[in-house]
């Protein structure tokens, strides 16, 4: 960690500007998405690295801490791969990653499987169901292609290892990582993939941890006079961690870009000359991947009562912006959205702000269901697709309007 150290005291000449710092935004981006945050996961305790990584700089940024410090503790259950992610298909050895990914809830294996393949070829579509019942694929791996993989069968439960074939760039995802299925999942990249798929060896180190230790930082900036009432910024600060010990997800756009442009708010408002009439929370949630964990735990747990909060904005996933920003609740809470988009107007930030119903997609969720007015705001655009890939890394991520997002949100929380 000393070397991290040393890049975040290079940070702090950025502190006194107090202005959006896209230098500083790709610093902190940078940073996070390292190899020394091991994707900010449950492995190496990545995400814990980042959230003391987080609560220095709040610290050094002048924002408060609750009585209980910055870190809100809490213990989850979560499946992990700390060791070997091994996959070869008829002796080729597979790259975890790129060529494979293997689904969060796999167990522990060191074991060969004989391979049944499917596709439209193998069985005609009329006698698709009656031949899938007739195969005997137990103690097997069944290897599904297209047209076969979304197929709703329970013969295919019987399988030791059910392999997708994908036609894209293999993603991972952590949700469903809280037990271990007696199956093991995994998508192959069709282009990886032999032609004549015979056997498969799998070796996979799966350790589930029961009662794992992880943390959402917050902070806070009294208000001038309303203290007692608070705005919330969010930034989910956790990725997808490390897939064994070779392959990790950077997260470079999900979400160290939220993560940085909160900071980087955080560093604006400290100012004193920019306190506005209510206090403002920053509150940097864990466990965003795995199922909304830190969030739907403050919710449960919060640091001051949730009917105090007059309104809160999430940030996830803000590296693009050439086609604008899309706003989940906008379509709900039309006061509110009336007046991000009259700003926008107003200033010609962004070329689109476009409203979106509820989802269940990103933190602001248990806020938005316990009854606190909230807005999920993520940016758009072409120019950067990367997402859960191993390739979603900080020198790729353009941050095309990133200094006009911070803008809009300064203005936006500013209104109130």
């Amino acid at each position: 960690m000393k070397k991290v150290l040393i890049i975040f005291l290079c940070f702090i000449p950025a502190l006194s500007s107090f202005s959006q710092n896209i230098s500083f935004a790709r610093d902190i981006i940078d940073t996070l998405s390292s190899p020394e945050f091991f994707g900010r996961g449950y492995v190496n305790s990545g995400e814990r690295k980042a959230a003391d990584f987080i609560a220095e700089h709040l610290q050094k940024s002048n924002i408060q801490a609750f009585k209980s410090g910055y870190l809100q503790f809490f213990n989850i259950k979560i499946n992990t791969f700390p060791g070997a992610v091994d996959l070869k298909i008829n002796n080729k050895k597979m790259t975890p990653g790129i060529d494979f990914i293997i689904y969060p809830d796999a167990p522990k294996t060191d074991a060969g499987f004989v391979a049944r393949f499917l596709n439209e070829k193998t069985y005609s579509k009329g006698d698709s169901a009656k031949a899938l019942n007739n195969l005997k694929i137990k103690n097997k791996a069944i290897v599904i292609d297209t047209g076969f993989k979304d197929v709703k069968n329970r013969k295919l439960n019987e399988a030791a290892v059910r392999v997708n074939i994908v036609d894209r760039n293999v993603s991972w995802h952590v949700s469903g990582a809280e037990a271990q299925n007696k199956q093991i999942r995994i998508d192959v990249r069709r282009t990886a993939i032999p032609e004549k798929i015979k056997k498969i060896a799998l070796k996979i180190d799966a350790r589930l941890i029961d009662d794992y230790q992880t943390q959402n930082v917050v902070g806070f900036l009294p208000g001038k006079a309303c203290p007692d009432t608070f705005l919330v910024i969010g930034a989910h600060y956790d990725h997808l961690g490390m897939m064994g010990n070779q392959a990790y997800f950077p997260g470079a756009n999900d979400n160290a870009s939220g993560t940085a442009m909160l900071l980087d708010l955080a560093n604006y408002f400290s100012d004193t000359t920019h306190m506005g009439k209510y206090s403002i929370a920053f509150i940097f949630f864990t466990g965003e991947e795995a199922g909304l964990l830190g969030s739907e735990y403050y919710t449960e747990h919060p640091l001051f009562p949730l009917k105090n909060i007059k309104f809160m904005l999430n940030i996830d996933m803000v590296g693009t912006g050439s086609d604008g920003i899309k706003v989940v609740n906008g379509s709900v809470f039309k006061n509110e959205f009336e007046t991000l988009t009259s700003l926008n107007q107003k200033n010609n930030y962004l070329k689109t702000v476009s409203p979106r119903g509820e989802a269940a997609n990103s933190d602001h969720y248990y806020f938005f269901k316990n009854g606190v007015k909230s807005f999920f705001i993520y940016t758009l655009g072409n120019e950067y697709k990367e997402y859960h890939t191993v390739t979603d890394k900080a020198a790729g991520l353009p941050l095309t309007k990133y200094n006009e997002v911070f803008k809009l949100v300064v203005d936006f929380m500013k209104s109130f």
